[in-house]
């Protein structure tokens, strides 16, 4: 590949990153950092793309998506059904 050739495709490359940094941007705003990440993962952006877009570590991300697989993970309680036994006996 000529030099010049390579130096248009790192161009272009350096374009589309920033352009997939504003619209992840866009994308998440008005989200919490942690709910932010949570989308951006299901896009299947990088980790580092990610950190890069929200203008947090890629250690942060880590640490986002473990907590939410943990939080999505773990079993919903259910609230006890009410026991009416008490109240029929006394009618």
């Amino acid at each position: 590949m000529p030099a010049q050739d390579s130096n248009n495709a790192n161009d272009t490359n350096t374009r589309l990153d920033i352009v997939i940094k504003l619209l992840a941007a866009i994308f998440v705003r008005g989200l919490d950092n942690g709910a932010a990440i949570v989308k951006l993962d299901k896009m299947r952006l990088s980790r580092d793309q990610i950190a890069d877009a929200l203008g947090v570590t890629t250690h942060n991300v880590s640490q986002a998506l473990y907590a939410a697989s943990k939080k999505s993970a773990s079993p919903k309680k259910r609230a006890k059904p009410l026991d009416h036994s008490a109240e029929a006996e006394q009618l």
